[in-house]
């Protein structure tokens, strides 16, 4: 029964994303340029619905992280109850993700870009650090994921 109820709640959630997914991007894609007055630089192509694409990964990104921090928090208290030696393993996972945002942030290039017709207040040091931080970090795990792909099966006992 809990089995159902969570694989139908997943199901509508994840129906329910993809259509508002489905939704912004029709918006975006088939909604026209916009207009004149709107436009940053007068001479380039502009979709009229580029906040909307925005504010739907901001708010994408929000949720995954709110959801991700819950579930953690949670199993990391359910872990501390019965095997506190494995809560702290899984903690120092998540010491290991923060060291690796501090370094990656450290290592981040903060010299400011030249952008042509740009003026904006976001071409400054610490959110082009920041930038890097998540592009590095980002490689960092894609290389993770690799290598964990390859060489774990290598490892697998044989039953």
């Amino acid at each position: 029964m809990a089995v159902t109820k969570i694989h139908r709640t997943s199901k509508i959630t994840l129906l329910i994303g993809v259509i508002i997914s489905i939704f912004v991007m029709a918006l975006f894609y088939l909604g026209g340029e916009a207009s004149a007055q709107e436009k940053l630089i007068a001479d380039m192509s502009q979709p009229k619905f580029t906040d909307i694409v925005l504010f739907w990964g901001y708010a994408l990104l929000v949720i995954t992280i709110v959801v991700l921090l819950a579930f953690s928090v949670l199993d990391f208290l359910k872990k501390l109850k019965e095997s506190p030696k494995k809560a702290l393993s899984g903690f120092l996972v998540l010491l290991a993700m923060a060291a690796m945002l501090i370094i990656t942030f450290l290592i981040g290039d903060g010299s400011l870009l030249n952008i042509p017709g740009y003026d904006g207040a976001d071409n400054n040091s610490s959110t082009l650090k920041l930038t890097d931080m998540w592009l590095f970090s980002a490689y960092i795990m894609l290389i993770i994921t690799f290598l964990a792909i390859v060489i774990l099966p290598l490892f697998k006992r044989k039953s």
